[in-house]
């Protein structure tokens, strides 16, 4: 084993005091994948237009829910308020995101067991009117829901009992 000189040493050593500063460095500047810029997000700050929906029923779906635009989330649920029979969902987004006035939106889940969000959609079979912005409202016409778990599984449950 060969042993370094004076010098040798200095060097190694300033040379690890280097790559410990420029290391420290680099973590403060990124602290990890957190800071880096996704696409979507839900939407934040005074640049947001609040949307309501009007829905049967809103399952269990909760605020800050997510709200998507073609499976990217671009909002949350703000919050959820009785109106009669339906439920009135108030969703928050950016501005940026440019959907028709008769855009429909439907309730949906991100897997079999999973969370609630808002889909948001233009109309399908119809030409787009104007252009959702702050204050609008979705009618009860144009919302929906998918079918859930529970209730595939009663109606395998009745075929499957003859019907009693």
């Amino acid at each position: 084993m060969t042993r370094l000189s004076g010098g040798a040493r200095m060097a190694r050593r300033a040379a690890r005091a280097v790559v410990a500063v420029v290391a420290m460095g680099a973590r403060t500047v990124c602290q990890g994948e957190d800071d880096l810029p996704l696409p979507g997000g839900a939407a934040s700050g005074a640049d947001v237009d609040r949307v309501t929906a009007e829905v049967a029923d809103v399952l269990d779906l909760v605020p800050q829910s997510s709200v998507k635009v073609d499976q990217v989330t671009v909002g949350t649920v703000e919050k959820i308020e009785l109106n009669g029979w339906t439920a009135r969902v108030t969703v928050r987004l950016p501005m940026s995101v440019k959907l028709p006035d008769n855009a429909t939106a439907e309730l949906k889940q991100t897997s079999l067991l999973g969370e609630k969000y808002v889909q948001l959609a233009p109309p399908t079979g119809v030409a787009p009117v104007d252009v959702l912005g702050n204050g609008d409202n979705i009618p009860l016409a144009h919302t929906g829901r998918n079918t859930e778990v529970e209730e595939v599984l009663s109606a395998l449950s009745l075929l499957l009992n003859g019907g009693g």
